[in-house]
């Protein structure tokens, strides 16, 4: 191909106990627009304001390339990312997976899951986003000795995603730094609970199980701090009876600062509630409503 696209969704994770663990794709994309040229250069014409040297789908891109064996690149590219930086929503893993699938469709050749999974992580440093970004649909990651394994949920659990988006970024970096150094056995077992309940929510589709199989006592108490009216949306404060039978779960996407709700109905109100409650804070922030991406990562004609 001359030109073709690339499309990567974005990402929850976590989603209250499924720390590092449990993520999803998103109905939202990333995109970049790539024209092979045979200038033996690789020049990035718009949709990315950083210096080269903080281009993470750029260094994504060069490191599959070589992996690959490919020789020098010449490509002009354009991306379009209307996924929020720095709000949980996976926008660096979807930055690097689309570096990655550019390389692999120049070579023409499908590279194995786990072979861009255990590229990407160095790059990303957490299993989960990168995980849903490549696969699609509702998966689990592990990380062992040797690099990072992830497996896609068969879900039968119905359900659209609903984000508050605050207009107060918030860094991975910072909100790694915040957790504590040691847990205690008793808070490590509340989330290994909660976790397989919802593993098994998702794969039996069982609805009522997801607002215990969220809760969480590892990232949440912590994190909820960095943003004024996060606890009080965790804590269904304000909620409408009427309206709160169609939330499933409340959680912080990511390490935030969106909050994100799983629900089954009602979902402009339930954005609504959650960004009228961190307005209440001070904290001004938009809603949007998403649906489950299952397709995962594509290259399509341009």
């Amino acid at each position: 191909m001359t030109r073709f696209k690339v499309s990567v969704p974005a990402s929850t994770s976590n989603l209250g106990s499924g720390f590092d663990t449990i993520s999803a794709a998103l109905g939202l994309y990333l995109t970049v627009d790539v024209e092979v040229t045979d200038q033996a250069r690789i020049e990035w014409v718009s949709g990315w304001s950083l210096p080269v040297e903080d281009n993470i789908a750029d260094a994504s891109l060069r490191a599959a390339a070589q992996l690959l064996g490919l020789g020098p690149l010449g490509l002009r590219l354009s991306m379009n990312n209307p996924i929020p930086l720095k709000r949980g929503l996976g926008s660096s893993g979807a930055a690097i997976i689309a570096g990655i699938k550019i390389a692999e469709t120049i070579a023409g050749r499908t590279m194995p899951e786990d072979q861009i999974l255990n590229l990407a992580y160095p790059l990303e440093g957490h299993p989960d986003n990168i995980a849903a970004s490549l696969m699609g649909g509702w998966v689990l990651s592990c990380v062992n000795e040797s690099g990072m394994r992830s497996e896609k949920i068969r879900s039968n659990l119905s359900c659209r995603f609903v984000l508050a988006i605050p207009e107060v970024a918030v860094s991975t970096r910072d909100a790694r730094q915040i957790l504590p150094d040691c847990y205690t056995r008793t808070d490590t077992v509340f989330n290994l609970q909660r976790c397989a309940l919802f593993v098994h929510a998702l794969w039996s589709g069982n609805k009522r199980l997801l607002r215990e199989a969220s809760q969480d006592r590892l990232h949440q108490p912590f994190r909820s701090r960095l943003v004024p009216g996060i606890e009080d949306v965790l804590e269904l404060r304000g909620l409408d009876a009427d309206v709160g039978r169609h939330v499933l779960s409340v959680t912080i996407s990511g390490s935030g600062s969106a909050v994100i709700a799983i629900a089954d109905g009602s979902y402009e109100a339930i954005g609504c509630w959650m960004t009228g409650v961190l307005g209440a804070c001070g904290t001004k922030a938009s809603a949007v409503v998403l649906d489950l991406d299952q397709s995962g990562a594509q290259a399509l004609p341009s």
